[in-house]
């Protein structure tokens, strides 16, 4: 779609974000992993299971390891080697599964940092020109405390998703359905209804939030209720546009993900083997946020394609010696 490749132009043409936004993600799990490092050190000491865990797996000690683990140790499992922690999380989603104390405050620090930068980011993709550092930053702290106040309403929706919802379709209807069923395959793929539904309902709800925001910023809205209105309006004029876009644009994710299931490695040695490892999960991740960018960007390029006028997302005053005026003034 057009939407999608003029998204995928405005996030190349500003690479700035992509690193910068990759930098601060990592140094947000930059601590996590220290503290992991330290009580792995600690399990293992100069013993010699420290020698066969840097050379491949042991078994053994992992055992041992994940007996005695509390707190963030408790994530330090074998589902965390290459595709398996991609898909660990998914299941995570869909299953509605609590995470260890300091995950979870890790993941609402993440949550943060996103509402502060979506601002400036999706501000930058709808001028499509080269913003300034201080005019990012300024875009950013303007919607930040407007999306403090959508997050809210996220909260209380997602809230009734992975509570009250889920709990009736996964602990109620589905028990129910298949209290008298024989036949295990049946249930199976009724279970297996269920999760498409769900991400359906999950999908369809990121779906609004994420016009919410992008009609917020494009048109400088204050009021988030007035956004999540004329977002869901627009969502319901277009829906053809709109969900098509979004399935493409979550493609290009299955096919990152693909990407990193056929390279992602494994428990493999010490030396080149780790750092090739590291190299490979780095690049996914580059290449799972620039999916999230070239969402945003897609979705602001529909949305300004079929509704936005000039005015919505004027670009800033011209100041000088930026001005097209100073080309004109006759010099002597």
């Amino acid at each position: 779609m057009k939407a999608v490749r003029d998204g995928a132009g405005r996030v190349n043409e500003a690479p700035a974000v992509l690193v910068g936004v990759l930098v601060l993600t990592s140094l947000l799990a930059l601590p996590l992993g220290l503290v992991l490092r330290g009580m792995l050190a600690d399990s293992l000491g100069a013993s010699l299971a420290a020698n066969t865990a840097a050379s491949g797996v042991n078994p053994e000690w992992w055992t041992m390891f994940a007996s005695q683990a509390s707190g963030l140790a408790v994530t330090f499992t074998p589902r965390i080697i290459g595709l398996g922690a991609v898909l660990s999380n998914i299941s995570a989603v869909l299953d509605a599964r609590g995470q260890a104390l300091v995950v979870t405050g890790a993941a609402v620090a993440y949550v943060l940092l996103w509402t502060f930068l979506v601002g400036g980011i999706v501000d930058r993709y709808a001028r499509s020109r080269p913003t300034r550092t201080a005019a990012f930053f300024s875009a950013c702290g303007v919607y930040f405390f407007r999306f403090l106040r959508l997050a809210v309403f996220a909260a209380l929706g997602y809230l009734f998703l992975f509570g009250a919802l889920h709990r009736w379709m996964f602990d109620v209807f589905y028990p129910w359905a298949t209290h008298d069923w024989t036949v295990e395959r049946n249930a199976f793929f009724l279970r297996l209804a269920l999760y498409v539904l769900f991400g359906g309902v999950l999908l369809a709800f990121n779906l609004w939030l994420d016009y919410t925001k992008v009609r917020a910023v494009v048109e400088d809205r204050r009021s988030m209720i007035g956004a999540l209105v004329a977002a869901l309006r627009f969502i319901r004029r277009n829906p053809g546009q709109v969900v098509g876009l979004y399935l493409v644009d979550s493609l290009l994710f299955v096919v990152v993900l693909a990407v990193y299931g056929a390279v992602a490695p494994g428990a493999g040695g010490a030396g080149w083997e780790m750092w090739l490892g590291f190299a490979v999960s780095e690049l996914y991740l580059l290449g799972r946020v620039w999916v999230k960018l070239v969402f945003y960007a897609s979705e602001v390029s529909l949305f300004q394609a079929l509704l936005a006028h000039a005015s919505y997302a004027a670009a800033p005053l011209p100041v000088w010696p930026e001005s097209p005026a100073a080309e004109a003034i006759d010099r002597p």
